[in-house]
């Protein structure tokens, strides 16, 4: 047998994926009996999900790698890979008989703020390549752990971010023998120039350019169909396989901000109900989404040291810590005495304001402009209804004036400080605060208008509804980590099943039936030991002792008890003979059998009500063979 790919079913690809979400929290324990009992129950679910899937079994010899053990916890690692925020799971299988010898790197997606925060700067600006670098160090980690021989084959699964990391290890370093990503982030060209030093030069040399600087002014799709067939001609892309929701809304940011999607790209409409973001987006003209990058890309050392309040006041020039003492200040005097104390503080932030506000006015006006049919289309690919259009409407004519409103109370505020002017200075800077304060409200408003919408957006970018859209036709489904079949009842009224939470109660509730038959042997065991045979050994005993004293009476002539009973003045008569009337009795005994036959009965009882689910489920889906299989599947 060659050295397939054994999860080469997209389901299980799919499915161990998202299962490697759920142990995030426990293979970040630092306790090494916990992180054994974790990779123990993964194994434990990634066979029940290939016997689920395959209806086969996984070789033996299965081993569980962390990134925590391989990299955050390797002295070795810069300081930047083991802080990116990556975290991924290795699993390798070995079966010398099978010709067997795989690894399987899952790498975790977008799942907590600071993944989110990594794809708005690191995928969308170029600037940040930590969790790439972090992903290529795993890899080679875990081969190393592996063995690393000639014959093991590496196999590359992520979603969304991790997809992102995957496709640039491939592509830079080659390190996988197949890639599968499901609604992945796509790849940069910034991003793609910012990591691999090697296409940058290739790219300079090709376009007879200078420097990276120059480089930016090439034509973005000669630079795009450039960089592609760099990589494919390096070979690096023929094995990388995409699954992508037409619904995910990292798909539907892909077509913008100069990304370049690699490899074989499997198209699924993973919820009918919405037309999915990519023709929102689209509408959106390419010269303002490179504005966008071009502004945000100034301010990423801020971002890198402050992250996105770092960001923020750097772009506008405002100094929060500031402003906030002056607003805060008890009464008109106090916050007169903080003008006066820190006049010169006052004077810098205006002057960064003025210098940096309108470039922050205006791509914050480039971003509002498009507003109006970002929020027609949302209502016309059924993300929202007319109702809440409307009121998302109105909140951006009110951000739309309060923009306005700080433009103007920013003029007034530098000419207050032109003057000197304290009580103009205090009563502006409150001024500004005030309408900064209706802008956040009327945020939180959109917020909550928008709430639903932003949720069926972020469900399309869920692997459970691709999963569900994938097996639609074939009578089953998901949710969580559980597969759910669908069936029809005698009446023919539709029946669905968690067969994955049956199985768990079958076999749990077979092994408690089996823990108390065990019991009632013990008990069985015990009671003969301890009462019966007890009763029997000691009655032998006195029966023996009898006969010994029947047949050798003179052996008791002298015995203490019979002189007493003879009486002294028979003390030298000679012993004839013994003879011993015996008769046993004992106390009241439980009625043991009663109690056996009635624990016996109970059990008898649990076995059958457990058999019955069983039985009734595989009678609902007589035509799947394989579900009487799981029920006897054991990991």
């Amino acid at each position: 047998m060659a050295n397939y790919n054994i999860f080469s079913n997209e389901n299980v690809k799919l499915r161990l994926i998202n299962l490697e979400y759920d142990y995030k929290k426990k293979f970040a324990s630092n306790n090494p009996k916990e992180i054994k009992e974790a990779k123990s129950e993964f194994e434990a679910e990634v066979r029940r999900i290939y016997k689920e899937e395959t209806n086969q079994n996984l070789p033996k010899d299965i081993e569980i790698y962390t990134s925590k053990e391989l990299i955050k916890k390797n002295n070795q690692k810069d300081k930047s890979i083991k802080e990116s925020g990556y975290d991924g799971t290795a699993i390798y299988i070995k079966d010398s008989e099978n010709q067997i010898d795989q690894l399987h790197i899952i790498s975790e997606g977008s799942a907590d703020n600071e993944d989110w925060s990594y794809n708005f700067f690191g995928l969308f600006l170029g600037i940040d390549n930590s969790q790439y670098r972090a992903t290529r160090e795993f890899t080679k980690e875990a081969k190393k752990r592996a063995g690393n021989s000639d014959e093991l084959h590496t196999y590359a699964l992520g979603h969304s971010l991790a997809n992102n990391n995957q496709v640039m290890v491939q592509l830079i370093d080659g390190e996988f023998d197949e890639v599968y990503g499901v609604n992945g982030a796509q790849v940069s060209v910034n991003h793609l120039l910012q990591a691999d030093k090697d296409l940058l030069d290739a790219m300079i040399n090709k376009f007879n350019v200078l420097n990276t600087d120059e480089l930016e002014n090439v034509r973005k799709e000669d630079l795009k169909k450039a960089i592609t067939q760099y990589y494919n001609d390096k070979g690096v892309t023929a094995k990388i396989t995409q699954r992508i929701s037409k619904d995910d809304p990292l798909y539907g940011v892909s077509g913008k901000a100069d990304f370049i999607t690699f490899g074989n790209v499997k198209m699924k409409d993973t919820n009918t109900d919405v037309k999915g973001i990519r023709s929102i987006i689209d509408k959106i003209p390419d010269e303002e989404v490179r504005s966008i990058q071009t502004f945000l890309r100034k301010y990423s050392d801020e971002y890198k040291k402050g992250g996105l309040n770092g960001f923020v006041m750097a772009s506008t020039g405002i100094d929060a810590e500031l402003v906030g003492s002056i607003f805060s200040a008890d009464g008109n005097v106090a916050k007169g005495k903080i003008v006066k104390d820190r006049f010169g503080d006052i004077q810098v932030m205006v002057k960064n304001i003025g210098e940096k506000m309108p470039a922050f006015i205006k791509f914050f006006h480039t971003i509002l402009n498009n507003s109006g049919t970002v929020v027609d289309q949302l209502e016309e690919n059924g993300y929202i209804d007319e109702t809440q259009r409307k009121s998302i409407k109105k909140q951006l004519k009110i951000v739309n004036s309060k923009i306005g409103d700080i433009e103007i109370q920013y003029q007034q505020l530098k000419y207050a400080l032109s003057t000197n002017n304290v009580v103009a200075i205090v009563y502006y800077v409150c001024e500004l605060i005030g309408s900064v304060n209706e802008l956040k409200d009327a945020f939180e408003t959109l917020d909550t208008e928008t709430k639903d919408a932003l949720k069926l957006i972020v469900d399309g970018h869920s692997i459970v509804q691709m999963l569900n859209a994938l097996s639609k036709e074939k009578g089953f489904s998901y949710k969580g980590s559980d597969i759910y079949f669908t069936g029809k009842s005698g009446s023919g009224e539709t029946i669905q099943v968690n067969l994955s939470s049956a199985v768990r109660i079958y076999q749990n509730g077979m092994k408690i039936v089996e823990d108390m038959e065990d019991a009632i042997s013990k008990y069985q065991k015990v009671y003969s030991q301890e009462i019966d045979e007890d009763f029997i050994d000691k009655k032998q005993a006195i029966i023996t002792a009898i006969h010994h004293m029947e047949e050798n009476p003179s052996h008791y002539a002298f015995d203490l008890q019979f002189r007493l009973a003879a009486g002294f003045s028979h003390t030298f008569d000679k012993l004839e003979k013994i003879s011993v009337h015996e008769s046993f009795h004992t106390g009241a005994l439980p009625a043991n059998d009663g109690i056996v036959a009635e624990l016996k009965k109970q059990t008898t009882e649990k076995r059958d009500f457990i058999k019955n689910i069983r039985e009734s489920i595989e009678k609902l889906f007589e035509k799947e063979e394989m579900i009487s299989q799981l029920f006897d599947f054991q990991p």
